[in-house]
């Protein structure tokens, strides 16, 4: 059988101790490893402020905003409620 988004989800999931689907930061953490598994060209940027820092996702194309929605759903045990654009809080650059 292969290895489709659903067992990866599901794998990084259990990777992270006290993993909660409503804490953005666990979520961000999955995509972070989506990203480099999946050998996708969306990156993410971190920009310091004396505030603090914000992550900003910047997406290469839509089949890779797709792919990452659908993690995102995964991981949030299949609610629909929240996308990718309201796990980095609306940072999201489209370079497409």
């Amino acid at each position: 059988m292969g290895y489709n988004l659903i067992d990866f989800a599901n794998e990084e999931k259990g990777k992270i101790n006290n993993f909660d689907s409503n804490n953005t930061e666990c979520i961000k953490k999955i995509i972070r490893k989506a990203i480099v598994f999946y050998a996708l060209k969306s990156y993410e940027e971190v920009e310091k402020h004396h505030l603090g820092s914000i992550r900003i996702l910047h997406i290469h194309s839509i089949v890779e905003e797709n792919l990452l929605s659908k993690i995102v759903y995964e991981l949030r045990n299949s609610q629909q409620d929240l996308n990718i654009e309201g796990v980095y809080e609306g940072y999201v650059i489209r370079d497409y």
